[in-house]
């Protein structure tokens, strides 16, 4: 199992056969943004460098998107594989890193759900020049990450969750509390988690993790370094973007 820097969720690394029952988000409106900027942008072919269990994937390709996925954890790329059978859908998955992983040339890239915050600053625009090198000419780039400027103190204490799932005869209890390093632009945060097989004796863990996070204006200075111009920033409901109030960015920017 491969890791970055700045650390990983817990079920990322130790429970990935989990994952998709501990984190439980509004993914079809999300979803839906991102297949309305596709659609804009005149898209067809797809890479999803950050697929995980394939939350992206599904839907894009049952929206009649020709889609690959990528991920750097087997365990996810193991589940995805098995819903792609079930469902039976032909879909590539591929194992590799965002920060390396050549496929071939796509009319867009997607890397969802903070997925680029786990990489480095010096990690990231290493990952965007990567993401250049599978695009078309004026191929489209769309990530999404939280919104450094907007990260006020109740935003980082409302990020707290906790969520007890039984799954057949394993229980699972997960609090998740963070911080913030305003001046580094890292978002920290801690996991406490018990899990209990059958009637065995509980066992607890502690899980740190960050993740590095940005203001819109970083984000374009960025992606101007590393061949491409920002075409648009979004909230992630893409309702228009605001710079004080909008928690995350949802970034368009096209290859140049």
């Amino acid at each position: 199992m491969k890791t970055t820097a700045l650390g990983l969720p817990f079920d990322y690394q130790k429970y990935p056969e989990y994952f998709d029952a501990l984190n439980v988000n509004a993914l079809e409106e999300k979803n839906a943004v991102i297949e309305s900027v596709l659609k804009q942008q005149n898209v067809k072919t797809v890479l999803d460098l950050t697929c995980g269990t394939g939350s992206q994937v599904f839907y894009l390709a049952k929206q009649g998107y020709d889609i690959t996925g990528a991920d750097f954890s087997p365990g996810l790329l193991k589940i995805a594989r098995k819903k792609a059978r079930a469902e039976k859908l032909k879909i590539k998955f591929i194992d590799g890193d965002m920060r390396n992983l050549q496929v071939g040339t796509f009319d867009a890239v997607i890397t969802i759900a903070n997925a680029v915050g786990h990489l480095t600053q010096t990690g990231f625009e290493k990952a965007m020049r990567n993401i250049h090198k599978n695009l078309k000419p004026g191929g489209i780039y769309i990530f999404d990450i939280f919104n450094l400027e907007a990260m006020n103190d109740q935003k980082v204490a409302d990020l707290y969750w906790h969520v007890y799932k039984k799954l057949k005869d394993l229980q699972i209890h997960t609090v998740q509390y963070s911080t913030l390093d305003r001046k580094k632009g890292l978002l920290t945060s801690y996991d406490t988690v018990v899990t209990q097989h059958k009637a065995n004796k509980p066992e607890s863990f502690n899980n740190k993790f960050s993740l590095q996070i940005y203001t819109a204006k970083e984000l374009q200075d960025m992606l101007a370094r590393n061949g491409f111009k920002t075409l648009a920033q979004y909230d992630l409901d893409g309702s228009t973007f605001s710079n004080k109030t909008s928690t995350s960015i949802l970034t368009v920017a096209q290859k140049i």
